[in-house]
């Protein structure tokens, strides 16, 4: 069966808050499989490229200052379906729209600090997971046993 990757990030506030353990098992009991990971600190250069789509709205100044407040978490996660299988584990981005279960609601009421980034679509998850992972190692499409 063809799998499909994409990126689950945990933000500086889910790893601040001790909750990395957690976003791993809640991807792990889903049956996901977690095929590279990666800790670092976006510096400013990084977080303005990898939320380029983001500049000039009135909120990517805090969006950039909270980014680069700490660590982060990348995952590649691969699963036939994975980009709609993480999305819908890790619930909506606004705080009203999340469903219970979901990691957002289940761990934040915010709507910036809400725990997790996941890649939207497939050329979003294919941008991302170069930028995070470099070419090498985030390879999209390929056949999975």
């Amino acid at each position: 069966m063809t799998s499909e990757r994409t990126l689950l990030m945990v933000k500086p506030d889910g790893v601040r808050r001790g909750l990395i353990g957690l976003v791993i098992a809640r991807i792990e009991q889903k049956g996901l499989v977690i095929s590279n990971m990666r800790m670092f600190r976006m510096d400013d250069a990084f977080a303005r490229t990898f939320y380029a789509e983001h500049d000039g709205r009135d909120f990517f100044p805090v969006l950039l200052s909270f980014m680069t407040s700490g660590p982060v978490v990348a995952l590649q996660i691969e699963s036939p379906n994975a980009i709609a299988l993480v999305r819908t584990t890790i619930g909506a981005t606004r705080p009203e729209d999340r469903l219970p279960g979901t990691i957002r609601a289940d761990f934040s009421t915010q709507l910036t600090e809400n725990v997790v980034h996941a890649s939207a679509s497939s050329s979003d998850a294919e941008r991302e997971l170069v930028l995070v992972f470099g070419s090498s190692h985030a390879t999209l499409g390929t056949e999975h046993e």
